[in-house]
């Protein structure tokens, strides 16, 4: 089942505007929590398809303005997970997506901070 949300959801890194449809993936303990509180309501399928062709038709492009602010090294050694990183690295400009399923954690984090060094390094 797919919920669309009634408040401001925050989960996952990500933020959710009223009436925005919840991810499949959300954690069941987030999911369990807003459902306590309200703040979702449950969505049939049909309204699910619709409701996401909707949110896609609304993409404008990318925003390549700097972004608000950058992690040091040490936050990004501090990202636990791939998905997350990935993320991450997507809201500086870096495409982590190809092939990023074969490598570590670790290379991924290396990735993310030589890139942002070598950002740095161009704006000098």
């Amino acid at each position: 089942m797919r919920y669309k949300t009634k408040v401001t959801v925050i989960t996952g890194g990500r933020e959710y505007q009223p009436g925005k449809v919840l991810p499949a993936d959300i954690s069941a303990d987030d999911l369990l929590f807003l459902k306590s509180k309200g703040f979702v309501e449950p969505m049939d399928i049909v309204t699910v398809a619709t409701e996401i062709a909707n949110e896609e038709d609304d993409f404008f492009g990318f925003n390549e303005s700097e972004p608000d602010e950058l992690k040091s090294s040490e936050e990004i050694k501090k990202i636990r997970s791939k998905k997350e990183l990935v993320r991450y690295a997507a809201s500086i400009g870096l495409n982590l997506g190809d092939g990023s399923d074969e490598k570590s954690l670790k290379e991924l984090q290396e990735e993310v901070i030589n890139f942002q060094e070598e950002y740095d390094q161009k704006e000098e």
